[in-house]
């Protein structure tokens, strides 16, 4: 093991700290550490609101964030109340009755009844004072520190990530942020105080052992994560911290970072959040940068991301759970703010992540004016949600169009009444329902990238995805087509065929300002607008309503497209515009072949093209 500090936080990234900041980004985050670190000074105490969902956790993030920001001052000023503060707060740590909200709700006292992401982060901050501090902590202090580590991480651990222990479920799962929170924040514990464990070099063996498979799925998707941006952030954030400390403690490079997925997974996060804007898929559709984004893409040697992530929107250090500020002012290359040089736009842009069967559409990248994500894939994996078949659209720096998004936690979403919860029923999303009914679970869709009149497009095919009846499929065809006409306008053709006569419906949802008028409709948000137009090959009605979200939030506005009889085979179009004079019609021939001509207007150009429905 190299010297202390050895951990994913080197030296090299200490010094920076000495350093002049230059720009508003860097300069926010000195400030917020400045403000932050003597708040923490003045008022110990930790609040988390009572009854609050996974309140341990909540607890742990802020903590870490205290330690951190406390301990990046002291490096700052010498000053040795931040490091006594810091080391008070990680001392708090051993005495806290519970690690887990889960083991506390359950009423299970002993440490090893749980090891889940409360345990996780609690490691890693740890791990982290534990190191920063080797070199000047006391004998008493030393052993302190090891106490916690012996009581609350090594064996709880051990018994936990024991592959024969039947009540672990996170152990090795390729697709659960649980895995290297859970798995890093242990590992932190056994590079940092390796000397002084003698169950390390097993701690690592575990670790390793289980994040093996989470990483070996980037691969497979092309870099995409199953459960979305947010989740992307979080459950990279602890894989990486492990793995960069791993080679910083051994000075060995970690085969991971020689696999094809882990160099793809650094666009994936920023393609589904144009302008910072999250368009993915599943619970917590958030994002923004995390430090992390900047170590990783330095250690794979690409520097163009970096003014990518600079330019992307950060919220209030002062209301985050993790310590985003003091990272940022050691983690981010500031030789690379004024000279880094973002790639050349590609246009049009389709990215199709095919192991996930996500797609990216957009006029160009990066900083398109009109960008549409389309979800494809399965419904089957954590935090997925019936979003299958569904799409959301940004305008330029405005998300216009979206499935209404989960909010919080709530004691049902991780219950046997998931399902019944409105932002995770497919009714709630920018997509198709038969027959008053979307896709259920499990439900898998077919993604196809093509062109149609020379225009990119995405095809879905859903039929399945629908289920049966007591006497056959609900749809016998169902398909979603995107057309990317311009950077004006998107064509969107649905076509559904059933057994029985029946109806169909395109569903739509914004945050923005609507009127429509018969078949048209005008979308009018804080910044930009989008024009809407409806077509169909059977007569069709557009209608109002609102949705009804489980959190008060801002009131979302559904537009529904419907066809007004029951028909055997219907073909519904919707077309997104950024002129007004927009229009778009349907012709469905009759010559028995059930061809589709779209005839669409719109930005001043027209085209006429045959639809592969």
């Amino acid at each position: 093991m190299q010297p202390h500090p050895r951990l994913y936080l080197r030296p090299s990234h200490i010094d920076r700290l000495s350093t002049l900041v230059d720009g508003p980004l860097l300069a926010a985050a000195s400030q917020a550490v400045v403000n932050l670190a003597d708040q923490f000074l003045d008022d110990a105490t930790i609040e988390v609101a009572p009854g609050s969902h996974n309140a341990h956790l909540i607890r742990a993030r802020i903590n870490q964030t205290r330690v951190l920001t406390l301990l990046v001052r002291y490096r700052q000023t010498g000053d040795r109340r931040y490091r006594d503060a810091a080391l008070a707060d990680v001392t708090r740590m051993g005495a806290w009755s519970h690690w887990s909200w889960i083991a506390w709700r359950k009423g299970q006292d002993e440490p090893q009844a749980q090891f889940d992401l409360s345990y996780g982060e609690n490691a890693a901050t740890l791990a982290l004072a534990f190191d920063w501090l080797a070199a000047e902590l006391t004998d008493a202090q030393r052993d302190e520190l090891l106490a916690i580590a012996r009581r609350w991480v090594v064996p709880v651990f051990l018994y936990h990530s024991d592959p024969q222990h039947p009540a672990t479920q996170w152990f090795a799962r390729a697709d659960s942020n649980w895995n290297t929170v859970c798995a890093g924040g242990a590992g932190l514990v056994a590079l940092a105080m390796h000397e002084h464990l003698p169950e390390a070099d097993l701690m690592l063996q575990r670790v390793e052992q289980s994040i093996a498979p989470y990483f070996a799925l980037l691969d497979d998707t092309q870099g995409a994560w199953p459960e979305g941006i947010g989740y992307w952030n979080y459950g990279m954030r602890y894989g990486l911290m492990y793995l960069l400390s791993h080679e910083a403690a051994t000075g060995q490079a970690h085969p991971v970072f020689g696999r094809p997925g882990i160099r793809q997974t650094l666009r994936f996060p920023l393609e589904f959040c144009p302008h910072g804007r999250p368009c993915s898929f599943g619970d917590v559709n958030r994002f923004e940068p995390l430090p992390f984004h900047y170590a990783l893409a330095m250690r794979l040697d690409e520097p163009a991301l970096i003014p990518l992530l600079d330019e992307l929107p950060r919220g209030d250090y002062a209301h985050q759970h993790w310590p985003n500020a003091a990272e940022l002012l050691l983690l981010h290359p500031r030789h690379l703010m004024t000279t880094g040089a973002a790639p050349a736009p590609v246009a049009p842009f389709v990215r199709h992540y095919r192991g996930q069967d996500w797609v990216v559409l957009a006029d160009r990248w990066p900083r398109p004016e009109m960008y549409l994500a389309i979800r494809g894939g399965t419904t089957e994996g954590p935090h997925a949600q019936l979003d299958l078949l569904s799409f959301q659209c940004a305008v330029c720096d405005e998300l216009l169009l979206l499935n209404v998004p989960n909010l919080e936690y709530l004691d049902t979403t991780f219950s046997s009444r998931r399902g019944s919860l409105y932002e995770v029923r497919p009714d709630s999303k920018n997509t198709l329902l038969i027959n008053g009914v979307g896709i259920e679970r499990p439900a898998r869709v077919t993604t196809q990238t093509l062109t149609v009149g020379r225009c990119p497009a995405v095809r879905l095919e859903g039929a399945a995805a629908f289920g049966k009846m007591r006497d056959g499929p609900v749809a016998e065809v169902a398909t979603r087509l995107f057309v990317l006409l311009s950077a004006r306008a998107v064509l969107i053709v649905d076509h559904v065929v059933v057994p029985h006569a029946g109806r169909v419906e395109t569903r739509l949802h914004t945050p923005a300002a609507v009127k429509l008028q018969r078949a048209a409709a005008t979308l009018t948000g804080q910044r930009q607008i989008l024009h809407v137009r409806f077509a169909a090959s059977i007569p069709a009605q557009a209608d109002l309503a609102i949705d009804a979200p489980t959190s008060p939030d801002v009131p979302y506005t559904m537009l529904r497209w419907r066809s007004k009889d029951l028909h055997h085979a219907m073909t519904m179009a919707t077309l997104l515009s950024r002129d007004a004079d927009a229009s778009v019609t349907l012709q469905v021939a009759d010559d028995g072949a059930g061809q589709t001509m779209c005839a669409v207007h719109a930005g001043g150009q027209s085209w006429m093209m045959p639809l592969p429905v």
